[in-house]
């Protein structure tokens, strides 16, 4: 990155200066590689302007609508979005090897994964921002090999767990119940103890679903999915901003590529984990069941609340999540 502000210096800053005079959003990059420009702002359209995005197929440029709107765009081995500038101050893609020894929460095959660097809860929250784009095929695969090794003698044990997430998220896709009507469906289709009915997920966790409000289905080029604000538990807690997050889960419409993504959000109207009464609460309660009326109580009121409260009232700003999702566009091999 420090090559590239040099070059930017030295040789290219001279010939771009009357376009940088007139272009917010990339007066707003620059800032962030430490050039101090002091200048009045208009709106300019510009693509394509690479400021070092960490790889030669990676392309971030920076453009400004008439109502001054502005986006960063990642182009990166087939799988392109735009997001808001204040979600990150750089996408990072990286492949990601493949693991496949240990239990189905181990398991995943080689993939691409793009991290938010700079994303504004980074540093407080227990997941960090990013989206994966999975094979469905290779993923299947990987369990197989996996579940060979763990379940001699029942080898397509993993492998089923997965073909389960694919018809449960297939099937809310298809049907889109109601939010109001949503949990039954799903605990009708898992038809299993344990957790209350849980959205599709993938990669496994060992981890429960606390609760999922906020579904909102999005169409994106190539594919669909669903957005859900969560929280996962290893044991009954109260919902506290350090574990909320909005999370996506998709599928291209050929079947062959998954998208999993995962965003740390917190609303000021959340206890944080550390305050006396909620860790008085936790310690009292953690071994309550998901499914109990006493957590099912204290849960209603505040889903109610998650689900109705303006997008701006959670940091980041949900609507910003759902735009970067909805400009997803995925090319399948």
């Amino acid at each position: 990155m420090l090559d590239c502000v040099r070059v930017l210096s030295n040789e290219l800053l001279p010939n771009l200066y009357p376009r940088i005079m007139n272009n917010k959003g990339l007066i707003l990059k620059l800032r962030r590689m430490g050039f101090g420009l002091l200048i009045s702002l208009t709106t300019l359209s510009i693509t394509d302007l690479h400021l070092g995005a960490g790889s030669k197929n990676l392309a971030q440029s920076v453009s400004t609508s008439s109502a001054e709107t502005v986006t960063n765009g990642v182009n990166y081995a087939g799988v392109r979005f735009s997001f808001e500038p204040s979600l990150a101050d750089e996408v990072r893609p990286e492949t990601i090897s493949a693991s496949v020894e240990g239990q189905p929460c181990d398991i995943w095959p080689e993939h691409t994964r793009f991290s938010f660097i700079g994303y504004p809860l980074s540093t407080l929250q227990t997941v960090d921002a990013h989206l994966s784009v999975f094979d469905i095929s290779r993923f299947r695969n990987a369990l197989s090999k996996a579940g060979a090794t763990e379940h001699p003698n029942d080898k397509v044990f993993y492998r089923s767990l997965l073909d389960k997430e694919m018809r449960v998220l297939q099937s809310l896709l298809s049907t889109q119940p109601s939010k109001q009507n949503i949990g039954q469906y799903l605990a009708r289709m898992r038809k299993e103890e344990g957790c209350h009915g849980s959205m599709p997920f993938l990669p496994f966790k060992l981890a429960c679903q606390a609760f999922a409000t906020r579904v909102n289905y999005v169409k994106f080029k190539g594919g669909r999915g669903v957005l859900f604000l969560t929280q996962w538990d290893t044991e009954t807690k109260q919902v506290a901003n350090p574990y909320l997050e909005f999370a996506f889960q998709g599928i291209t419409d050929d079947g062959k590529t998954y998208i999993s993504a995962e965003f740390p959000v917190s609303a000021a109207f959340l206890p944080n984990d550390d305050a006396p009464a909620v860790m008085a609460w936790n310690e009292e309660n953690y071994l309550l069941s998901h499914r109990s009326k006493q957590y099912l109580d204290y849960l209603r009121p505040l889903m109610a609340k998650l689900e109705t409260r303006p997008a701006t009232d959670f940091a980041p700003k949900l609507d910003l999540l759902e735009q970067l999702v909805a400009s997803l566009e995925v090319q399948t091999k």
